[in-house]
């Protein structure tokens, strides 16, 4: 927050409140028992739970509603004209969640929601979801895996966690083929071969969907400092990415574009990456 006080564009931001979501709002993707359990369970103190790789406590259910409505706040504010951008820097993360069980640091899938609460409530027609974390957001690919409203893409650490999803071949069933696109990359990639796979895969699929909004799952632990990710990206590619995430957003959107915070544990990598990505978007 410091860091995002001090930047220069700091004078076009206004930090607004987050209300807490609903249960019938969560329920758009989650089973209305898991979520009750989640009550339940961090009210009584809580527990390390291994599928969420994580402990949750007391303060972790309203944290999770917090996380979930931030988005349905920014959405809110940028349907009523205000702005056309919006940044949601919340804990926990979500796109590993899934219908009835926690997953990766994630309890309730923000962005999903936040994608069903648009189609809902908003009465969009077209939404893309771009995901750069550098972990494959199974949570959200299974919620829209059939789905031809929503257009997932993913571009993330091939053969990482989680295990066995977000293969190149996974593209959806139903009415939804087509409408998932995965790009796993190696490890040592850098960040030219990371910008050209955007380029060469990404921006093509978004340009003929044309989506109203885009929707952005952002994870800076793809940053070389970052332990976890384990991967070779600079600072200076987040900007490049936020250049590119306009370009998403260039048609029927409008330049509407909500990004949601999803990875990231290194505090200085997370700092480069957040004041690179946003300032691209900021400067578009």
């Amino acid at each position: 927050m410091k860091d995002i006080k001090n930047a220069p564009w700091n004078n076009q931001v206004e930090i607004i409140e987050p209300r807490q979501a609903t249960i019938d709002e969560v329920a758009y993707v989650h089973n209305p028992k898991y979520i009750e359990s989640m009550r339940k369970l961090c009210e009584s103190g809580g527990e390390f739970l291994p599928a969420m790789s994580a402990a949750v406590g007391e303060t972790t259910y309203p944290a999770a509603m917090y996380s979930v409505g931030a988005g349905l706040s920014l959405a809110d504010e940028i349907f009523q004209d205000r702005w056309k951008l919006g940044f949601a820097p919340v804990r926990p993360p979500g796109h590993h969640a899934i219908h009835s069980r926690p997953w990766g640091f994630c309890m309730f899938n923000n962005i999903s929601i936040l994608a069903h609460y648009l189609l809902k409530v908003h009465k969009l027609e077209r939404i893309g979801i771009f995901d750069f974390d550098i972990h494959h957001g199974n949570g959200t690919e299974q919620t829209f895996w059939e789905d031809p409203r929503v257009l997932y893409c993913s571009i993330h650490r091939e053969d990482h966690f989680p295990s066995n999803t977000g293969h190149w071949y996974d593209k959806g069933e139903g009415k939804g083929e087509g409408f998932t696109v995965n790009i796993p990359v190696n490890h040592k990639t850098d960040n030219q071969k990371y910008l050209s796979d955007i380029d060469r895969y990404a921006l093509p699929v978004f340009n003929e969907f044309n989506p109203q909004i885009i929707l952005v799952s952002a994870g800076f632990d793809g940053h070389w400092r970052d332990i976890i990710g384990g991967m070779r990206l600079t600072s200076e590619v987040f900007t490049s990415i936020g250049e590119r995430v306009r370009t998403m957003a260039s048609q029927d959107a409008n330049g509407k574009i909500i990004t949601i915070l999803e990875g990231g544990y290194d505090l200085i990598g997370n700092s480069e990456g957040v004041l690179g990505y946003f300032g691209a978007l900021l400067e578009g």
